[in-house]
């Protein structure tokens, strides 16, 4: 017995390890999309600080609304740009690419060159194919050797403003966005490099000349940036990772265009400020999913760069992060090990529950505090498989002591009392009850043609709707829904308990669902698929309700002639033309008036007399 108690303990100490070990291994790439799902709400939970400094004027689309020819050309632009500027910022960064009609003769053009010129701007350019035309030479940018820079951030071409433009802004920066496989922003590419130029992201750059520092420093091996007194580490590929704002944030620090050029700030706003200037209109600005929301302004983007950047609040994960994760594993799985062989399975599962709310609650803690970025995905993932691995050994000690103990009641009383006494509270099977029911079965008109002519993924959407109604509509009046099968469901009546007045119980659900799917078929999504007619079979007889099935599936259905005649009868309003085909002996027992449809031959039990509720004028087409 002893052997049988420490078995489980090695295993969960064996597994812990394993489990330790595999945080460390290439295996948890398979873990990315959800540990970086995770990380996105911790960023999202917890609101990053907030640098005061930064704005961001939209063009937005009331801006366009109260302009008067519905267009904001250069000109605008350049208005928007002087009014910022005499309202006193630092620094202006444009996350517009003014790339096409750069005739400097042009008014447009001269107004915007002579705004740019006489205020700090920054102008962003795209990674594009084009290998002609250069950003302009950006402020050099300081190299510490030995440094490592990684591929990812050599470009070939760029798309740039028009020359003019960049020559008179103060400097010009990358101002791309790079998504992750799942295409969500989470990261920023510090610089790139264009012709042994660097070149910094648009963020940090306009953070510099807003504070005056020198240029940044990179450097290192994984390379970092350093602006100021501010050091920011970046990941293998170049990048960090940065917080997006919340719609609230969002909201609290931008103002429109066009209140700007309208003058109707009160005050001087943007005083000392670093005001980002673009547009939440995908013709302008370039919209992108973030852990924010589906589609953030790219302008927004780079005002949460730049927050990440002069906050110092850039969510991270340390080199040792792994190794301090996989020791935490191990430990805690071996605490797990222990728990589950000493404890009862209910409390072994509570406290394994609550030490892994206590990895997340730690996780929280951990970013509120210091931005760091704990797997806690990783982390439980591995705890619950320690504790699987946990509970099956202990699972196969308690059958291992459960055979012994069968072989030595056997030897006491005989093996039939003893399977009984050891099976029949996991292995009680439901004999079989003959009583009556009332057959429901439905189906769909030209449901075949429907399937050939529609995708797998309508089909379902369809019939997710349709199954989702007439199941509550069966289920309210009081029918069983023994299964779904195709197009068709098979419903019982007075089954498995008793229900008073089951057959016309059936004829009200029949009706009803005859209503329900009618009002169905002219809901636009089923209308234009020309959704087909519910066609329903009816008739009460006896039937033997019970399991049936081996060890490894059981269900629970009825037997019976009945069954099989609710299903011919349903068939037979194809060619009867009707909606509803009622049997004989659910007519007799209803007690109500029905319209004969004749006697008519069915397939297997002859002919019958049989009825409906109502006749329908045109046949139904056949499959």
């Amino acid at each position: 017995m002893r052997l049988l108690r420490e078995k489980p303990i090695l295993a969960g100490v064996a597994s812990s390890a394993l489990s330790a070990l595999s945080l460390l291994s290439p295996l948890t790439s398979h873990l990315d999309v959800q540990r970086e799902q995770f990380f996105d709400t911790l960023t999202q939970w917890i609101a990053p600080p907030r640098a005061t400094e930064i704005s961001v004027v939209d063009f937005d689309l009331r801006s366009f609304w109260e302009n008067a020819n519905n267009v904001w050309d250069r000109l605008d632009v350049a208005s928007v740009v002087a009014a910022i500027s005499e309202s006193g910022a630092r620094a202006i960064a444009i996350d517009i690419i003014f790339g096409k009609a750069c005739d400097p003769s042009e008014k447009r053009n001269n107004a915007l060159a002579q705004a740019i010129a006489s205020a700090p701007v920054t102008l962003g350019f795209l990674i594009g194919d084009s290998t002609e035309r250069r950003p302009k030479q950006a402020p050099p940018v300081g190299v510490l050797r030995p440094v490592t820079i990684p591929p990812l951030l050599f470009i070939d071409g760029a798309e740039t403003s028009c020359p003019e433009f960049e020559k008179r802004a103060r400097s010009v920066a990358e101002a791309f966005l790079v998504g992750d496989k799942d295409a969500h922003v989470r990261r920023a590419q510090a610089f790139v490099v264009l012709d042994d130029q660097v070149y910094p992201a648009l963020g940090i750059e306009a953070a510099r000349v807003a504070f005056g520092t020198r240029p940044p420093i990179i450097g290192g091996n994984p390379v970092y940036v350093r602006l100021g007194k501010r050091r920011v580490e970046l990941d293998a590929d170049g990048s960090f990772r940065f917080a997006a704002s919340s719609a609230t944030a969002i909201a609290a620090r931008t103002v429109s265009a066009t209140d700007v050029l309208n003058e109707r700030i009160v005050g001087k706003p943007f005083v000392d400020k670093i005001v980002f200037l673009g547009s939440s209109l995908p013709q302008l600005g370039g919209l992108r999913s973030t852990a924010s929301m589906p589609l953030e302004p790219s302008v927004q983007i780079h005002a949460d760069i730049a927050n990440a950047v002069i906050t110092g609040f850039i969510p991270h994960r340390d080199s040792t992060m792994p190794i301090i994760e996989a020791v935490l594993t191990f430990l805690a799985g071996c605490l797990m090990a222990l728990i589950g062989t000493r404890a009862r399975p209910i409390i072994s599962m509570v406290l394994g529950l609550l030490l892994i709310a206590g990895i997340f609650g730690a996780a929280v803690v951990t970013y509120a505090k210091w931005a760091l970025l704990v797997d806690a995905i990783g982390l439980s993932l591995s705890l619950i498989a320690v504790f699987a691995c946990n509970s099956t050994c202990q699972f196969a000690s308690t059958r291992k002591a459960e055979a012994r103990a069968r072989y030595k009641l056997c030897q006491y009383l005989p093996k039939s009392v003893v399977e009984r006494y050891i099976n029949i509270l996991s292995d009680d099977v439901i004999a079989g009850d003959e009583r009556q029911i009332t057959v429901l079965f439905t189906d769909i008109e030209d449901f075949c043609l429907l399937s050939r002519n529609l995708s797998s993924r309508d089909i379902i959407a369809l019939l997710n709707i349709y199954y989702t109604e007439v199941n509550g509509l069966i289920a309210s009046y009081g029918g069983m829904i023994d299964k779904v099968v195709g197009d068709s469901v098979h419903a019982f009546f007075n089954a498995p308990e008793d229900l008073p007045n089951h057959v016309n119980k059936a004829f009200d659900c029949a009706e009803a669902i005859q209503a329900l799917t009618d009002e169905m078929r002219k809901r636009p999504n089923f209308a234009k698929h020309r959704f087909g007619r519910t066609r329903i079979g009816i008739e009460t007889g006896t039937a033997v309700l019970g399991e049936v099935g081996g060890s490894a599936k059981l269900d629970y259905t009825a037997h019976g002639s009945v069954v099989n005649l609710a299903a011919r009868l349903q068939e037979a309003n194809k060619t009867l033309g009707t909606a509803i085909c009622i049997g004989p002996n659910a007519a007799a027992q209803s007690g109500r008036t029905l319209q004969s449809l004749d006697v008519q031959q069915i397939p297997g039990f002859g002919k019958l007399e049989l009825f409906t509720t109502q006749l329908v004028a045109e046949a139904s087409v056949s499959y």
